[in-house]
C-alpha cells in the first residue's frame, strides 16, 4: 500500500470515528483487522468485495462501508463497478437494513464521481450514499 493510500484510509477512520461508528476492520491500517470480504450475490467478476474500512452504526443498526477512490481510472473500472454494486446490495442480516457506503474522495473527482454513480446505482440506493470530500488528496486526479 502506498503512502498516500495508507493515509486515506486514515482519514477515513477518522470520519468513521467523528460519526461514531464502531470500526469493525480497516485495509492494512495497524491495529485493526482486515475488514471482512462481502459476498457478491452474482455482480460483475463474481468476486466478494473488501472495503477500505468496515463498520456499524448504532443508532440506525446498519453497516457503515468505507471506500477510497482516489483517482480518475478507479471511478469507472469493472472491478469498481462490481464494488458498487456489492456494497450497496449489503445488508444487516438481522434486521434488512441496507448498508451505509461512505466514498472519500479528492474534491477534484466529486462532480464526475456524482454524475457516474447516480447514474448508474438505482435512485432508491442514493439515500444509502455519503460521498466525503478528502482533505490529503488535494486536487488529485
Amino acid at each position: 500500500m502506498n503512502d498516500l493510500s495508507s493515509r486515506l484510509t486514515e482519514e477515513l477512520l477518522e470520519y468513521f470515528r467523528t460519526e461514531k461508528y464502531t470500526i469493525l476492520g480497516a485495509k492494512n491500517v495497524e491495529g485493526y483487522r482486515p475488514p471482512q470480504r462481502l459476498h457478491n450475490d452474482g455482480f460483475g467478476d463474481q468476486q466478494q468485495k473488501q472495503p477500505a474500512v468496515f463498520g456499524f452504526d448504532e443508532t440506525s443498526k446498519r453497516y457503515v462501508i468505507g471506500v477510497i477512490k482516489a483517482d480518475n481510472a478507479e471511478l469507472e473500472s469493472a472491478h469498481s463497478l462490481t464494488e458498487y454494486d456489492v456494497f450497496f446490495d449489503h445488508r444487516n442480516s438481522e434486521n434488512g437494513e441496507s448498508s451505509r457506503v461512505c466514498f472519500l474522495l479528492p474534491p477534484k473527482l466529486i462532480p464526475e464521481f456524482t454524475a457516474m454513480i447516480t447514474h448508474y446505482i438505482h435512485r432508491d440506493y442514493w439515500k444509502n450514499m455519503t460521498i466525503i470530500r478528502s482533505k490529503l488528496a488535494g486536487d488529485a486526479s
